[in-house]
Parts: C-alpha cells; structure tokens; sequence
C-alpha cells in the first residue's frame, strides 16, 4: 500500500529542492522580501516579455480565433518569452457541477476541435518563441489545454482538475462500439501531450474515467502508465479522475513550481531584468472577451423581443407583430453567425438552447405564416418558439 500514496520519498525530496531552488518565490506568508523582488521591470532594457491571458470561459472567452488573428503581431513583437496566464475554473469540483452550484451558462463545454486549434497557435505558429504555462487555477477542458505546455509553473492553491464532458461513450452498452467511440472521443489527447512533450496515459487520465494512472521515477522524470503498478498511483480509474493541487502537480513532475507573480516565473526561467512588449496584444485579447458578452446580451435581448412579438401575433395585428418578430430574429441570427461564441453559448443544453439553424428555421416558418396571411389564410397564431434545444 505504500507505494499508492503519492508523496513518496522520492517525489518529496525533488518538490522541496523545486521549491527551494525555483519555485516558492511567492510566499505570502513570508515577512521578509521575496526573492522575485530581485527581478526588475524595465522600460526597454532586458529581456522582452509578452503576457497571453487565458481567463474565463473555455470556447468562448478563450478561443482559437483570438490567438490565431494575433499571430503576425505576437511575431512583429518579437518576445523573448512567452507567459500564457490560464485561470479557467468554471466549477470548483464535479459536485458543485452536478448540483447545478453557480451559473451554469458559465460552465465550460468540451470542444476538442477549438482545443486542438488553440493549442496549434502556440505549439505550430509561435514554435520559435519561448514559452511557459502559468495556470493560477484550472478545472475541465482548460486543464488538458494547461499540459500543452512543457513547462508549467502553477500558483498556490491552484488544482488541475479533469473533466467528464467527454466520458459519455460509458452509456453504450456494446463492448467493440464502446472501445472505438472512445479512441475517437479521446484521440485529440494524443495530440496535446505530443505538443507539451507528456506522455499520452497522463493527459488521457484527465478526460477519460476508466483509465488508471501510475507513475514511476526514472531519473528526474516520470514514467506513466495506464495501470496501478508504477511506484505510486494518480488514479486507480473505475470513475475516477486526477484531481490535483499545485503540490502534488509539483511532486510528480507535472509542474516546475509555485508562483505568484510574473516576476517567480521569470526568476524562474532565470531572468533577472525584463521588458514588456505587446501590451496591445494582451489589452486586445482582453477587450475580446468584453466585446463579445456585449454581443451576447445584445443577442439575448432580440430574443426575448422575438418571443414577445410572437405571443401578440393572436391579435389584431398578427401581420405587424410577426414581422417584428422576424426582424428581431434576423438581428438575432446576424450576431450568431458574426460572433461563434454568442452562437456557442446560446446553444445549450438548457434554456434558451437556441441554434442558429433553429433561428434560420424559424424566420423560414414565419415568411411561409405571413405569405398564407397576405392571401387571405390564417396563420396568426401565439405560438412563438422557445428554443430550439441543442440538437436543433
């Protein structure tokens, strides 16, 4: 049984030297100065840093196209090193998820193909430029994005915790059906963990619950395998799934260290002296984020006047009030199809679950009511549509 507790003798003894050496620069219980308050901000002089942050929403906050739109101009400013800042925790733990705690329009949907292509921006476009993961808190889709990165530092308290949003192959009944589904389901780990240089059973433990995940020490890295025989066990599967907290990630050779502030990362990566560059790249990946919540609760609103205008078309004005209903339909489905992430977050598993196609399907349904209404047929009605549901 000793062997299953994950800090072994071995692992600990390698988290205090990270620690002492390159990790805990940060520690906020310490009186005295910290040892990042050696590294010092330039204007112009040392190296060149460039903050991506990476905060919010998975999908949708944090996307593909951000990233791939900035390329030339992360190029032109020419870093010497690259800060990704990943703080995307859309529930604290499975049970919050599963009682529905929090805003569940928050919580993030695993999108494999937009996960890929985040990961392709950095790990294809960017390959020249250095580059380190700074997760200060991760939970779901964000945390597999997290192991993109070779080289991760993580900020106290932080966890990587995994998802089951992909997990879903378990319901089918068929063992070959089952086994095949989930190799497609999952294979996108495949890809991740050759990007971040990790083995393919320690990313696959994160998305799929019925793979167990040990390691060995080999030297100063980790072996893993997907059984319960290595020197110490992460998951023993069968539902289960890593759950882990800064320390831990650290004892096993998952994360350099702790930090807290850019300037541990930098410390870390041995630079004394830096510069920032790009400022207006970070400041514009930020304002995406605002433009597109704009976007959303503009769309919300020709939504909820859509469905107003549907529930007077009864009366006298049936004509007039379906065609209002249709103009703020196509306000609606004009914002979906500029902006993916208004149209991802609207297609939900609860309400509105609204589809573009639904929307489409929708103005067509109305221009047919109002064709037989100028000829004299009826076609009034209240009805207005509630949503097309997500498979819509």
């Amino acid at each position: 049984m000793r062997k299953r507790i994950l800090t072994i003798h071995k692992s600990l003894f390698l988290c205090l030297l990270s620690v002492f050496t390159s990790a805990t620069f940060g520690n906020q219980d310490a009186p005295q100065m910290e040892w990042s308050d050696s590294v010092v901000k330039t204007s112009d002089s040392g190296k060149s840093v460039l903050i991506i942050p990476m905060e919010g929403q998975m999908h949708t906050d944090i996307r593909a196209s951000v990233y791939a739109n900035l390329v030339d101009r992360i190029k032109e400013a020419n870093p010497d090193l690259i800060i990704v800042e990943i703080l995307s925790r859309d529930r604290q733990n499975n049970f919050a998820y599963l009682m529905g705690y929090g805003d569940r329009m928050e919580f993030n949907r695993f999108n494999a193909e937009d996960l890929i292509e985040i990961a392709k921006v950095f790990y294809i476009e960017l390959n020249d430029i250095p580059q380190v993961a700074w997760v200060k808190d991760s939970s779901g889709v964000s945390t597999v994005l997290a192991l993109a990165w070779p080289t991760m530092y993580m900020s106290n308290g932080a966890f990587l915790r995994s998802t089951t949003q992909v997990s879903d192959f378990n319901n089918i009944n068929a063992e070959d059906t089952r086994g095949k589904i989930r190799e497609f389901r999952t294979i996108h780990s495949k890809i991740i963990a050759e990007y971040g240089d990790r083995s393919y059973a320690l990313v696959r433990a994160f998305i799929d619950p019925d793979v167990p995940l040990s390691g060995t020490w080999k030297g100063k890295k980790v072996e893993w395998e997907e059984s319960q025989f290595g020197d110490f066990v992460i998951d023993p599967g069968k539902d289960s799934m890593p759950q882990l907290t800064a320390t831990q990630a650290i004892e096993v050779g998952i994360s350099e260290g702790l930090v807290s502030s850019v300037e541990d990362v930098l410390l870390a990566q041995g630079i004394r002296e830096y510069h920032l560059v790009g400022e207006d790249i970070t400041a514009d990946i930020l304002q995406s984020v605002v433009d597109w919540r704009d976007d959303l609760e503009d769309a919300k609103e020709h939504w909820e006047d859509a469905q107003q205008f549907a529930s007077w078309a009864g009366s006298a004005d049936a004509i007039r009030n379906r065609r209002a209903e249709i103009r703020s339909l196509r306000a609606l489905l004009k914002i979906m199809e500029k902006n993916p992430p208004v149209a991802h977050r609207l297609n939900r598993p609860y309400p509105p679950g609204i589809s573009t196609q639904y929307v489409k399907q929708r103005i067509e349904e109305i221009e047919d009511m109002l064709d037989r209404m100028k000829d004299g047929g009826g076609g009034g009605g209240s009805g207005g549509g509630r949503g097309g549901g997500s498979g819509r």
